[in-house]
């Protein structure tokens, strides 16, 4: 009897172990939850984007001083005052007309006062006249041109100017022609000393 209850023990001590070692040998079926995959996307709550900051600034650079700043104007303020005015800011007055005096001619103003050789005046008057043609204007009943020219001790005519004009240009004209043709006029008077003589001559037309 007690044979028998060893040889029991022993059979189901083999079976246990074939069945621990089966178990360990063969592959575990798998299991349907083994066989899904699932991918999941790690999203982060409040991610907040970098902020971008601005480049850096040199220090040199960024900081001005005001004296700095202000120095290039004064410096053109400064060659401004130094500049020299070309136009002043009163304006000069007007030159004051050149004082005439009247010959036994009418037509001959002179600046000298006291030109006392008359018959040069004589001579000067004929020869310009002389050269002084108009031709009829209808219409035109009066005109006068005054021309201002100096005589130099040779006789030779200078420093021609318009001085009052007729308004007419074939008179105006004219009036200068002549003038140009009588140059140069006799020379000056011995006894005149001056190097120079003013003449104002005045050209007429009148019917």
């Amino acid at each position: 009897m007690a044979r028998m209850i060893w040889a029991s023990g022993f059979l189901h001590i083999a079976v246990i172990a074939g069945l621990i070692g089966l178990n360990t040998w063969l592959p575990a079926p798998a299991s349907s939850l083994d066989q899904q995959v699932y991918r999941v996307d790690l999203v982060t709550l409040n991610e907040r984007s970098p902020v971008q900051r601005p480049p850096a600034v040199d220090e040199a650079y960024e900081v001005v001083s005001k004296k700095e700043a202000a120095a290039p104007q004064e410096e053109a303020a400064l060659a401004l005052e130094r500049t020299p005015r070309l136009v002043s800011e009163e304006p000069d007055p007007a030159p004051e007309a050149p004082q005439t005096f009247e010959t036994d001619s009418p037509e001959i103003r002179l600046d000298e006062r006291n030109f006392e050789y008359p018959y040069y005046l004589g001579m000067m008057q004929r020869k310009i006249q002389q050269h002084f043609t108009v031709p009829r204007m209808l219409g035109v009943t009066q005109l006068e041109t005054v021309i201002y020219f100096r005589v130099v001790r040779s006789g030779r005519i200078t420093g021609v100017v318009m001085e009052r004009s007729s308004s007419n240009a074939v008179f105006d004209l004219a009036a200068q022609r002549a003038l140009n043709a009588a140059d140069p006029l006799p020379p000056l008077p011995e006894g005149y000393r001056k190097s120079y003589l003013g003449v104002h001559f005045a050209f007429q037309y009148a019917l």
